[in-house]
């Protein structure tokens, strides 16, 4: 916020033209300060040729992270099978592949896999022992990946409303499972 004075406003002002008006700075705290507290410290702004490196380098990593996503969409349908049989680790692995789905996809140009990703997450979060006995919510959110991956051109509106129909799925299982549990 600024604050002028101009000479003809201020008492016996004769004078005082060339006198430079009296200017007050109001910092307001950044959205980054408000939720990370007073400590944090902005960064740096960044030479504009740093960030063409950056986007260059984010290029080449995706290729080699759409191949490493194929082969754990992959794994995703092995370690479901032995979730199913009481696994747990198996379940612990899927759930952490799925997870880091959810966050790396869409940065990647996988936006889709990602909300694929996200839905089974919620689901896991959410899920009882019951849930991994038959797996169909599951299998159904991997072979949507899978499908997602193997299909990049597919019709956006079509995968949305595989999305919605998987998001159905999850609100349906949860409601039998409280009329049940």
């Amino acid at each position: 916020m600024i604050e002028r004075r101009t000479p003809s406003k201020l008492a016996g002002s004769e004078g005082l033209e060339d006198t430079p008006p009296a200017v007050k700075f109001v910092r307001v705290p950044s959205i980054a300060e408000r939720k990370l507290g007073s400590d944090y410290v902005a960064p740096m702004r960044l030479d504009p040729r740093v960030l063409e490196q950056m986007q260059e380098t984010i290029k080449g990593l995706g290729t080699r992270y759409a191949e490493s996503l194929k082969a754990e969409a992959a794994m995703l349908q092995v370690l479901v099978e032995a979730g199913c049989r009481n696994d747990g680790g198996a379940r612990g692995r899927l759930y952490s592949i799925v997870h880091d789905m959810r966050g790396l996809a869409g940065t990647f140009g996988h936006s889709m896999v990602g909300r694929f990703a996200d839905s089974l997450c919620g689901y896991l979060e959410k899920s009882e022992l019951v849930d991994w006995k038959e797996g169909t919510v599951i299998r159904f959110h991997i072979d949507a990946i899978r499908d997602a991956l193997e299909n990049p051109g597919t019709d956006p509106a079509i995968a949305l409303e595989t999305l919605h129909a998987l998001e159905r799925l999850v609100e349906t299982a949860a409601r039998e499972a409280r009329s049940v549990g």
